[in-house]
């Protein structure tokens, strides 16, 4: 994609949030995040944390997604992720590992993934987006919850989804998986990307009718973070790592 997709008439104001479980490091959130706001290309993917160079995976995915300009057919999403394994594997090369490590990295590496795209060099701005596992893409307007994808329903979220695999002799059976859609919007509407954890709780409220899709806007950094760890240990989202993206779509004043 070209910057011609970027507009005179509207602008993207953006919030992210990326948080580590509980008693975690930072360096240790499995969740990663990248932003383009020039080519308007988003993502988020969330590494497997039982396989091998789930971190690493998750990172490679959301960050080469956004500077790719061909991943939102299926074809080329195929590809394009075929080749990013073989970039993975290459790196293992000449590494030293355990008999345990070797098991791992020969089941290869896993990450749900979702990543969106806008178009706003027209009077009704669109998005397309392209998704694998339960990393999720909601669009929000107003108080309504216009669609979320590949999960619609917080009781559909489970411990076995299935993810992009860097391992391509498993994308014949993985990619009938992926979820291809798009969409218009207006002023003021909001994208959010989550990742598995944020999605559960975000789509739960919304069913419960008390989602506030300005909640990420209200607070600050230090906020937010306490109130998810808040969120997280009374139970309401489960304690995993978090990524969140807030995509707001608003129309230039001249």
């Amino acid at each position: 994609m070209s910057s011609a997709k970027q507009s005179a008439t509207w602008d993207l104001q953006l919030r992210q949030l990326l948080l580590p479980k509980l008693d975690h490091d930072a360096s240790e959130c499995e969740d990663a995040i990248a932003c383009d706001t020039h080519t308007a290309r988003f993502a988020v993917a969330d590494g497997a944390t039982e396989a091998f160079h789930a971190q690493k995976w998750a990172k490679n995915l959301a960050e080469h997604w956004v500077s790719n300009e061909s991943t939102l057919t299926l074809e080329e999403f195929r590809k394009w992720v075929t080749e990013e394994g073989q970039e993975l594997r290459d790196s293992w090369n000449g590494l030293t590992l355990s008999w345990y490590s070797e098991e791992k990295a020969r089941a290869g590496s896993f990450a749900a993934f979702v990543g969106v795209e806008l178009d706003l060099k027209t009077d009704v701005p669109s998005w397309q987006a392209i998704a694998l596992g339960d990393a999720c893409l909601l669009h929000c307007r107003g108080g309504a919850l216009l669609k979320s994808l590949p999960v619609s329903r917080s009781e559909c979220f489970n411990s076995a989804p299935v993810l992009v695999a860097s391992n391509c002799a498993l994308h014949e059976s993985t990619m009938q998986s992926v979820v291809i859609d798009s969409g218009s919007c207006e002023n003021g509407d909001v994208l959010l990307l989550m990742s598995d954890a944020a999605a559960a709780w975000c789509l739960q409220r919304f069913e419960h009718g008390d989602f506030d899709a300005d909640f990420l806007t209200a607070r600050t950094d230090e906020d937010l973070n306490r109130f998810f760890d808040e969120e997280r240990q009374a139970g309401r989202i489960r304690n995993d790592d978090l990524a969140v993206v807030r995509i707001e779509i608003k129309r230039r004043i001249s």
